[in-house]
């Protein structure tokens, strides 16, 4: 038998001979010849395939630990359509897809000063950290996707000019953090207090800028990887640093939402293992609560199923809605556990010996930045929501459920939910409105179903809707609760004095 025309294969001690037939790979319609097959060990290459598997890895973020992972910096679609305004640079162009903007306060040629000044004052050896950035450029590159921006396209392609464009940046970030951040050790306010007047010049020149920078820095495409300021930061002799990490968001301190109360100089307090792509990362880290608003692998059967039958469920009832079945707003206490989570972590608690549910909520300020930091933040959760959390998409969504129209917005007004003075009542139902669109698509994680559905048990009882109605009706603000039980003190309390003094006197 031949090795060629035949395959013998032994089975339980039988030898079985197996011929193919002889037009096999000729095409037996007549109109054509021998099949060729030689496609078919492209289709099966071994290298083939791990490249169709490693770019599986870098665009599903749940496999990221494995090693490969898609670009962290991009420009998201939505940038180029109708919110453009709310995207742009306004003083200081980071990375490569908005260096061609123009009318900016800071180029690279006013960015050449901070990189002297760490010379200077802070002993940055630039060959010895420019030869760290070019062995490392192709790691740093893969942190930034490809743009259809000739301009950004050109920055990227160049290496030299790409390592210019990430010593610049990295030398006009670690300066200003040095100046508006957080100095933890000796040599950081050392470095930071030092009065010459390189520093005067320069740290005059950016405060006047220095809103617009904070902004910037938030910024989803405006961005360079985080590694490149920490590796700056060790080649600089003079500064001995407890945490740049630390020291960078200092520079957001004043920027709502506020750090979550767990996150409060954690990271000089504790070494933490949270390896940070980029500011905006280390910004959001900071803001949601931990081990929360995380999103998990639900099969998509499994998630039609649930939808279809608990589709209603789903639906945030308005906050006036609430208010009738009895659910109390207030902000969360200052020293009480639930400040822990920060100014994004909305709960529900429902007793059920109880009528009444209190849902607290902080409070929510809409200031003239906050657009555009949210829509930074929504940006990055839809792209990283499998590895970061869905946290400020589901306060955003839980937020426009509860203010559906100027009566709602009002009410939390009057409960100190809305911290925000400047926005009429309509301005703050289509603020909301606008957010939630920027948030579709994201998948919500399971404490956004499980709110809505302890709302939903609650709103069930029927008792609980009498005592909804009960308040709404006959003790619609605090002031009448206050004021009939002033009533009832003062018909009670003489009446009970008056039966004492009575009952003394028959004793004596």
């Amino acid at each position: 038998m031949s090795a060629t025309s035949e395959l013998s294969i032994r089975n339980d001690g039988h030898l079985i001979d197996i011929a193919p037939s002889p037009t096999t790979g000729i095409n037996q319609s007549g109109r054509g010849g021998e099949i060729h097959t030689e496609w078919l060990r492209e289709l099966t290459s071994a290298s083939r395939s791990a490249a169709v598997l490693n770019d599986l890895v870098g665009r599903t973020p749940m496999l990221w630990y494995l090693g490969e992972r898609a670009a962290t910096i991009l420009r998201p679609r939505s940038r180029r359509a109708d919110l453009k305004a709310l995207h742009a640079v306004r003083a200081v162009a980071i990375g490569p897809y908005h260096r061609g903007d123009r009318g900016l306060a800071f180029d690279d040629e006013a960015k050449l000063p901070f990189l002297r000044y760490l010379q200077d004052q802070c002993g940055l050896d630039v060959e010895q950290y420019v030869a760290a950035l070019g062995a490392a450029r192709g790691c740093f590159r893969d942190e930034f996707a490809d743009d259809a921006d000739a301009v950004a396209a050109d920055w990227l392609r160049d290496e030299e000019k790409f390592v210019k464009m990430l010593l610049l940046d990295s030398s006009f970030l670690l300066v200003f953090s040095l100046m508006f951040g957080k100095a933890g050790g000796w040599g950081e306010r050392a470095a930071a207090l030092v009065v010459t007047r390189e520093r005067f010049v320069l740290y005059t020149a950016v405060a006047q800028y220095a809103d617009e920078i904070k902004l910037d820095l938030l910024v989803l495409e405006n961005q360079i990887p985080f590694a490149v300021v920490k590796l700056l930061a060790a080649s600089c002799r003079g500064l001995k640093l407890r945490s740049v990490e630390e020291l960078m968001l200092g520079c957001f301190d004043c920027i709502c939402p506020t750090r979550a109360r767990g996150k409060v100089d954690l990271l000089l307090r504790e070494t933490t293992d949270a390896k940070f792509y980029h500011i905006l990362h280390l910004f959001h880290w900071s803001r949601v609560p931990e081990n929360k608003y995380g999103v998990l692998s639900v099969p998509l059967k499994l998630l039609e199923a649930k939808e279809e039958s608990d589709q209603s469920g789903w639906i945030m009832p308005c906050a006036r809605e609430l208010h009738r079945a009895a659910v109390w707003f207030r902000k969360p206490s200052l020293d009480g556990a639930e400040r822990h989570g920060g100014d994004l972590n909305m709960e529900f608690r429902s007793a059920a010996a109880s009528p009444m549910a209190v849902m607290t909520i902080p409070s929510f300020h809409i200031l003239a930045y906050t657009a555009a930091l949210l829509h930074s933040m929504l940006a990055f959760e839809k792209h990283f929501h499998w590895a970061h959390g869905a946290c400020v998409t589901v306060h955003v969504k839980r937020m426009e459920g509860l203010i559906r129209c100027p009566q709602d917005a009002a009410l939390l007004r009057r409960r100190w939910i809305l911290g925000s003075v400047k926005c009429t009542d309509e301005e703050v139902v289509d603020f909301f409105r606008d957010m939630v669109l920027e948030a579709a698509g994201v998948p919500m994680p399971e404490e956004y179903g499980e709110m809505i559905r302890a709302v939903a048990r609650h709103r069930r009882r029927r008792a609980r809707r009498w005592c909804g109605d009960l308040i709404l009706h006959f003790l619609p603000s605090p002031w009448v609760s206050v004021s009939l039980a002033a009533v009832v003190a003062l018909i009670i309390v003489p009446a009970m004095l008056q039966t004492i003094y009575t009952i003394l006197g028959y004793q004596k």
